[in-house]
């Protein structure tokens, strides 16, 4: 009865989806209840729950509210997460057997991209025939195409199209001409040859794991939802923006939506790999304090919290306690094209002046952290094959950033940047947020150490500004160069691929990131994406130890300290690796609930 039961509302959810697209529903209901249509996994086990059947829902927080689940229009965090436990890909990273590493695998894909000429230009991908929407439906290449296609669309214009149009490991016949709208789609290099196998054409040769990583990329749409939520003019879509205009794919279905406060997914039985999905589900809480979400944990009302780092010592012995390094390497971004102070930020030496003026150690004792002065973060790899982190191959280009604090020599900087600027006197004003108790100690040490380093000639100020403002400032603007003048924060480029750190810094990464422009740096970033990462590793790994060493010596942003992350999950977690995984994380959705 209830199988039956849940086709009923399956089906009236749709009903009710198409009616009202036009609108900006934002209160849930429990309406994607797909049910199984007897389909297979990889390994020919049912796709239904496992022997003991899943168990437990697992509880935890986002931030901020979800503005949308389209991630054409959208990068955030919370939607982002809602995303990712929902949608589905052509390839996923999947854990290894030895639960240490991972790899790109196929999800919807049945197998890796196969190449059928001789040059490397044209690939042909087959997927899954037995995948389906969460209300039932087939999944097909025509699926898969109309996703393409409405990313790349010209009159919607979506905000990640860039992702296809400038990709690093290689490019689309045609899509970026489709996407501005000179060519028509028929001649973009994406062809349907049956309904589950696709053709792609690339404007240059490329090598298979080049084809696959850049097919991890888009979610699917679900086209009728889609269309039944585009305006008249076809350049705007509220699909994704709420319960009743969206469609899973993935682990899980998206049953309950309450705007900024909670979120609630189900297990789907349909998804592909359904039987390694242990838990019945997740709910989210949005909550934005960090007191409240400790006070949520301690009250047993959600199984996962990240520690302040006031916290740290409190829970040090603790076995529930994980630490890694994710999106941990923190710099103070100085905004190299701001005019004001005769142009003193673009000055090299001015930002050798900051460089030499921090006491790295006196901020990793004080907060618990580790002196940094290098560019890229611990989490990416270097060598898949061997497991080997980036930060792991020797580089005698960086300096001991236990040694760098030297005042005389920051002084001696300093007074040449003000004879180049024409000034005897400057400042330096730093924004941030007061959200993080962990950013905000760091900026008052800094407004304190230059103080004490510069003297009265030179003044450091604070300016605070709300979370949503620190992201957009911290993004160099030509149309308002002044801005800002400096922040402390991190950037979080993908963790698979060492030279994905460095495309932020190129000169034509638009819009851009930095005011900075280095012939010598592009000709390194270009040359380092004509090579096969796995096959041609230590040329790939030499090169970009060429641009770390340039960007560093230019100081387009200045290396303070790596911060670990410590969480603490409940009792009732086993995760399934055991810990955390470099690049891959926690492994949530396949967790164990034991209650």
């Amino acid at each position: 009865m209830k199988k039956y039961l849940a086709l009923i509302l399956a089906l009236l959810m749709l009903v009710a989806a198409f009616a009202g697209c036009g609108e900006d529903k934002t209160q849930g209901g429990t309406t994607q209840d797909g049910t199984n249509n007897g389909g297979t996994t990889d390994n020919g086990g049912s796709s239904d729950a496992t022997a003991d059947g899943p168990n437990g829902i697992y509880r935890t927080t986002l931030t901020t509210g979800v503005a949308t689940v389209n991630m054409f229009t959208s990068n955030g965090v919370s939607e982002s997460e809602i995303a990712g436990q929902t949608g589905m890909r052509l390839y996923i990273d999947r854990l290894n057997e030895t639960m240490d590493g991972w790899s790109w695998q196929p999800e919807l894909a049945a197998d890796f991209p196969r190449q059928v000429d001789d040059k490397g230009l044209v690939w042909q991908i087959t997927i899954k025939d037995y995948c389906k929407w969460a209300n039932g439906d087939d999944i097909t290449i025509d699926d898969v195409i109309y996703t393409f296609k409405m990313k790349l669309d010209p009159l919607l214009v979506n905000l990640t199209a860039s992702g296809l149009v400038n990709n690093n490991f290689c490019i689309i016949k045609n899509c970026e001409e489709y996407q501005s709208g000179a060519y028509p789609w028929e001649e973009v290099g994406l062809k349907k040859i049956d309904d589950y196998t696709l053709e792609v054409t690339l404007e240059k040769p490329a090598s298979q794991i080049d084809v696959q990583r850049m097919m991890t990329d888009p979610y699917l749409v679900y086209e009728p939802l889609f269309e039944a939520c585009m305006n008249k003019d076809r350049d705007a879509t509220t699909y994704g923006t709420s319960i009743d205009t969206y469609m899973s794919a993935g682990p899980f279905i998206l049953t309950e939506w309450v705007q900024d406060a909670k979120y609630s997914l189900r297990r789907n039985p349909n998804y592909v790999f359904a039987d390694e999905i242990k838990i019945e589900g997740i709910d989210y809480k949005v909550v934005a304090d960090d007191g409240t979400k400790m006070q949520l944990f301690l009250n047993g009302e959600i199984d996962k919290v990240s520690l302040v780092y006031t916290e740290w010592e409190n829970y040090e012995d603790d076995p529930r306690v994980y630490e890694y390094f994710g999106d941990s390497l923190m710099y103070m971004f100085v905004n190299m094209g701001n005019t004001e102070q005769n142009g003193l930020l673009g000055e090299l030496d001015f930002r050798r002046a900051l460089y030499w003026g921090m006491d790295r150690v006196e901020i990793a004792n004080t907060l618990g952290v580790y002196p940094a002065s290098r560019l890229v973060r611990r989490a990416v790899m270097g060598n898949p094959n061997e497991g080997k982190a980036f930060v792991e191959y020797p580089a005698d280009y960086l300096p001991d950033p236990t040694q760098i604090y030297d005042v005389q020599k920051a002084n001696e900087y300093l007074d040449k940047a003000f004879e180049t600027v024409n000034i005897t006197s400057g400042h330096l004003e730093i924004f941030m947020t007061g959200t993080n108790a962990h950013l905000k100690a760091a900026t008052e040490m800094l407004q304190k150490q230059y103080t004490s380093t510069f003297g009265d000639r030179f003044e450091t100020r604070i300016r605070l500004v709300a979370a949503g403002t620190a992201l957009d400032l911290r993004r160099y603007n030509p149309a308002d160069p002044n801005a800002f003048e400096a922040t402390i924060g991190s950037m979080l480029p993908g963790a698979d691929d060492p030279r994905r750190t460095f495309g932020f810094y190129r000169s034509d990464y638009s819009p851009p990131r930095f005011a900075y422009k280095n012939e010598d740096f592009d000709e390194l970033y270009y040359e380092a994406w004509e090579l096969d990462f796995i096959n041609e590793n230590e040329e790939v790994i030499e090169i970009c130890q060429q641009m770390e060493e340039i960007i560093l010596h230019d100081l387009v942003n200045i290396p303070i300290y790596e911060r670990p992350e410590k969480v603490i999950f409940s009792d009732r977690v086993k995760l399934v690796a055991g810990g955390y995984v470099e690049g891959w994380g926690f492994g949530e959705r396949y967790m164990t609930i034991v209650d």
